[in-house]
């Protein structure tokens, strides 16, 4: 039913992963709900309209510690045989958060990690009026999975741990660097939130003030050294070049996935 290969099924799974719960009540009866505000509607629609079984968009409007009259709208699916997909793809049942991985067949990256930043990430501009783009997680797996993910958008090697006040993984990054990610994952056509999409277009239309100097260590790559390394393997290519075998993977990586400066 899901083919994470394909861009909206992986971003349904990475979105579901982080914003949804999955539930077993007894034997085999059970059910995935996926709970938004009410003006996010239109995306748990675009999820019914993928799943090839039969599910239910219900709203309601209840009381919260935060808004009086929140109105919300809720996806379920009870269907056996995508539950079980489900959990044989990574989406455990019950409490989720600490033990949610990546999932453990091939996967589009960009659309998987697409769809946690649109359920458990932000991205906009500062107060300064800088780009970023975080992602919070309690999953150390899922960290070490995203923080390889954009060390090869990037181009260069990123590190998180668990902050002090509530042990979770707050990973982020800034200016260019979040240009470079939020233009990769919010790519002209993808399936996302309209609002992110949003957002990634202000983060777009962002240009560094005269006044403020960058830093520019990087060895730029040319043409013809992206020519070797789609036709030589990563260790000849790194002996060619001159370059480290990892640097070469990334930029082979990246050069496959469309993400170059």
């Amino acid at each position: 039913m899901l083919d994470l290969k394909n861009a909206s099924h992986a971003y349904l799974f990475g979105f579901v992963q982080a914003d949804g719960h999955l539930r077993r009540i007894t034997g085999n009866k059970g059910a995935l709900t996926v709970e938004l505000n009410s003006q996010d509607i239109w995306l748990l629609e675009q999820f019914a309209q993928l799943v090839p079984v039969y599910s239910s968009i219900t709203t309601r409007r209840r009381e919260t510690n935060f808004k009086s009259g929140h109105e919300s709208a809720t996806w379920t699916v009870y269907d056996l045989a995508f539950r079980q997909m489900l959990l044989a793809l990574g989406m455990p049942e019950g409490r989720k958060s600490a033990i949610v991985t990546p999932p453990q067949v091939e996967f589009s990256q960009l659309d998987y990690y697409r769809g946690l930043i649109d359920a458990d990430g932000a991205l906009g501009l500062t107060s300064n009026k800088f780009p970023f783009l975080t992602l919070t997680t309690r999953s150390e797996a899922l960290a070490t999975g995203y923080l390889d993910f954009v060390g090869k958008v990037i181009g260069k090697a990123k590190t998180s741990s668990r902050n002090l006040r509530d042990q979770v993984f707050n990973i982020a990054v800034f200016k260019e660097d979040a240009q470079l990610l939020s233009a990769s994952l919010y790519y002209e056509g993808s399936l996302a939130l309209p609002r992110k999409l949003e957002k990634a277009r202000q983060i777009a239309e962002w240009a560094r003030p005269a006044e403020m100097k960058k830093i520019e260590n990087r060895k730029r790559w040319t043409l013809e050294e992206d020519t070797i390394v789609m036709n030589h393997s990563i260790m000849e290519s790194a002996q060619i070049l001159g370059r480290s075998e990892k640097s070469v993977n990334i930029r082979r990586w990246r050069l496959r996935n469309g993400i170059t400066r």
